[in-house]
This record gives C-alpha cells, structure tokens and sequence, in this order.
C-alpha cells in the first residue's frame, strides 16, 4: 500500500487490511470485516508488546514493535514503557525522525458507551488510525487518542492528552491539549 493522506500502511506479519481506513469506523465491523485476526495473532500482539514496553535496548524495542504490526520509520526513538495500542497496532503510524518519549500512550480505540439511553450497538466502540508524522516530539506522559494525527516537527508537552489534530510545527499542551506555541527555524548557530 502507498502512503497516501489518511492511508494505513501495514507491516509484514501483521493482519492485512482488505481496505485502508482513515477516518473512525465501528469497532464490530472492523474486527469483523476490515482486519479479523485469530485468537493466537491478538495473543502473539500482545506479548510481543508486553516485551517491547520493557526492553532497555531501543533497536530491539523497535523491532518488537514492528512485528506487533505497528509502522515505523526511520530514525525512531520510543522510550520505555510506552503503551502502543496492541489490539489494532497496524493503525498507528510513526514516520521517520519521530521521538516517543517513555510512558506515552497511543489509543486506536475506545469502548465508550452511551449513558444517557440505551441504543443498539452504541457500545461497541470505535476505532480509527493514528499517525505521528516527520519529526514530531511526543512528551513524557502523554496521551494521545484514535484519529489524531500529530503534525511534522509538532510537539506535544508531557501530560497532555491530544484529542484532535496538531497542525505542523505546533507545541500543544494541557487537558485537553491546545496550542501555546510554534516551533520556529533553528539557527546553526544556537546551542542545542
């Protein structure tokens, strides 16, 4: 698959996705439907990362989070005990020179319920892809929700839950997160 605006790229090894999504979808039909996996893929998923969270070398760390189905590219850093959705990691995209610091959370899905009425299917949930693109910063601590996407050379300020889109070069924080900053062209000249 390419890597179109809003398209999934899924690793080798992990369930192959009869069509890409990009927006939030029903959680029912895209276990059903969209990516069914066997009981022995979700188990394999989720030791594969209950291993990555608690790998110290950060090479293998990567690599275990690859053969749970999560994309990553390049020049990837992902702290320690980071929680990457390991029910429907094929959702989560990491492009390349993105850092991840430990402790983060990344969701695809959510069981929420209606509490106001009962309706059918209202608690079934929903899922939809996240996508840290090029260069962004992840904060210690923080949380990001399915269907945001993260923007190139954005970053997110620990503790802050993220619940919609972050614009390019954006500094968000808080909770819920909003913007309190750019990220500006760095000087050759400044320290590091």
């Amino acid at each position: 698959m390419g890597m179109y605006a809003g398209e999934v790229r899924v690793p080798a090894g992990a369930p192959e996705l009869a069509m890409p999504i990009s927006a939030r979808v029903a959680r029912r039909h895209y276990e059903r439907d969209l990516a069914p996996r066997s009981l022995w893929q979700t188990y394999a998923q989720k030791r594969l990362h209950i291993w990555a969270r608690r790998c110290i070398a950060p090479g293998v760390r990567l690599w275990l989070y690859r053969r749970m189905g999560v994309s990553i590219g390049q020049n990837v850093f992902i702290g320690l005990d980071t929680y990457l959705d390991c029910q429907f990691p094929e959702l989560i995209t990491i492009e390349d020179d993105v850092t991840v610091a430990f402790r983060v959370t990344v969701v695809v899905h959510d069981d929420a319920r209606r509490t106001d009425r009962v309706e059918p299917g209202a608690g079934d949930g929903t899922v939809a892809p996240v996508r840290l693109r090029r260069g962004c910063y992840l904060g210690a601590g923080c949380l990001i929700l399915p269907g945001v996407s993260i923007g190139e050379r954005s970053v997110v300020a620990s503790g802050a839950v993220v619940t919609r889109d972050v614009d390019r070069e954006t500094v968000v924080a808080g909770v819920p997160a909003r913007p309190i900053g750019r990220v500006g062209p760095r000087q050759m000249d400044e320290p590091r």
